[in-house]
């Protein structure tokens, strides 16, 4: 941190990426950008403070599946110029194309958004009215187009974000951070190749894992404990430890050959739940009996995944692990790695966000989500990737029950009771997809500065004054 009598302080925020990036229209491989996006991009719709969102009001018709909605004049571009309804509705139309997620609806007649000069042609499914207003009509094999919408334009369904972007930024040839354009919470510039955002008087550079220590927030635990200063102590920082659930689950390789008998998987699952739970008492963990815990729908009594220390798999070598980013190698996963290096046994860490057609190949994939009101969001969706359904593809009653929660409860809150007890039971029942762990999602922000880095449940990441 950097005092300036002028600008207030000069603060930083860890991203946990090494490169920024807030072009719209790419796939998200690489989850920790929702960390960032999170804190600076405004949603379409804002649940809390509708002010505060792209949108200023919409209305869902359920006869005819359309969303006609107000852009609020409060919206604007970086240099003031308020957002057009042209802007936001081609926002919304091409980002759900670019969404693995939420795949199961679409804007009627966008088959070809994608191709060159896309945006000077005419769609069926998109009607604009006014400078500010705007239609779009939506077609999907889901039942509940309407959550699946408001998920995305609310940031609950977290993969499935879409904003607009200024057609001057998108319509380069070649994506350069130079030219971004972005509806943002706070005022926010790009100088000499760095982003900062002006918060209350305070300068917050958006940091990269380039910087590698001296930051000033973090966003989650995992960057924390890896990042801090070693000098540094927990009392050095402000935890807000707000009740924002995440899991953390194995989706096992159905083609592995390491791992094609229930035993086997029965066996890993045991070691790396043992592990979780043994750190549980001075780590942010839970270890629940399965995928759902005593209090939530679809809780099974007599489902109980293992929590023990047994043999690794016979003549098992090395075990080929995809993680979704870097720092989602966390406590367990690396007392796992210790013991089984301990066993003669090599981890092989295959990174999602880096390299994401050799994660095909892994013996088992590593998946965190948001736990949100009892709903388990990632249920919903999960089918929607590749990666996941080449991994499930010989566990066929897994497959099945999946692609009924998908299609009859896509976004209900929550998801019909039978269709989750189902799911338990056959995730159990052929040992695909396991429970791990559970923990909280919490901040950090340093002592002593103007500004607090807090969590909530529907504007995720903000600051605020540090009133301590």
């Amino acid at each position: 941190m950097l005092n300036n009598i002028d600008k207030g302080m000069y603060l930083r925020f860890c991203t946990g990426v090494s490169k920024l990036d807030f072009y719209p229209f790419a796939e998200i491989k690489n989850w920790k950008n929702l960390g960032y996006w999170l804190l600076v991009l405004k949603p379409y719709i804002d649940k809390e403070n509708s002010a505060d969102g792209i949108l200023e009001n919409y209305i869902f018709s359920e006869a005819e599946n359309s969303l006609e909605a107000t852009v609020s004049l409060k919206a604007t571009w970086q240099d003031g110029t308020p957002v057009s309804s042209f802007e936001a509705a081609m926002g919304i139309a091409k980002g759900f194309t670019h969404r693995e997620h939420s795949t199961s609806i679409r804007v009627i007649g966008t088959e070809d958004i994608n191709n060159i000069g896309w945006e000077k042609k005419y769609y069926k499914g998109i009607e604009i009215i006014s400078p500010i207003k705007f239609k779009l009509f939506f077609e999907g094999e889901i039942e509940n187009i309407k959550g699946v919408l408001e998920d995305a334009l609310s940031f609950k369904t977290l993969r499935n974000i879409i904003w607009p972007v200024r057609l001057n930024s998108f319509t380069n040839p070649e994506y350069n951070s130079g030219y971004f354009d972005i509806v943002s919470k706070y005022p926010i510039r790009f100088e000499n190749g760095k982003y900062f955002l002006n918060v209350l008087g305070n300068q917050v550079e958006l940091s990269t894992l380039n910087v590698k220590s001296s930051y000033d927030f973090y966003f989650n635990t995992s960057d924390y404990n890896q990042f801090k200063n070693q000098n540094e102590a927990d009392l050095d920082f402000i935890v807000n430890k707000k009740q924002n659930m995440h899991t953390f689950i194995g989706i096992f390789n159905s083609n592995s050959k390491l791992f094609n008998s229930k035993k086997s998987r029965l066996q890993l699952s045991g070691i790396l739940r043992n592990i979780a739970n043994s750190l549980s008492k001075d780590e942010n963990y839970h270890v629940p009996n399965g995928h759902f815990d005593t209090s939530e729908p679809g809780y099974q009594e007599k489902v109980k995944w293992p929590i023990q220390i047994e043999f690794f798999p016979e003549n098992t070598k090395e075990i080929k692990i995809a993680i979704p980013y870097l720092t989602a190698k966390n406590k367990v996963m690396q007392k796992f790695e210790e013991l089984s290096n301990k066993n003669g046994i090599t981890i092989n860490w295959i990174d999602m966000s880096e390299d994401y057609n050799k994660s095909l190949n892994a013996d088992i994939q590593i998946f965190t989500a948001r736990i949100q009101n009892n709903r388990q969001i990632w249920l919903q969706n999960i089918l929607n990737s590749n990666s996941v359904i080449f991994n499930l593809e010989k566990f066929p009653k897994t497959v099945l029950t999946l692609k009924e929660i998908n299609i009859k409860s896509a976004s209900t809150i929550p998801i019909k009771q039978d269709l989750l007890e189902n799911f338990e039971k056959t995730a159990f029942e052929e040992v695909s997809i396991i429970p791990i762990f559970r923990y909280y999602l919490h901040s950090y922000s340093r002592k002593n500065l103007p500004i607090v880095l807090n969590i909530s449940e529907n504007k995720e990441f903000y600051f605020s004054l540090n009133k301590n």
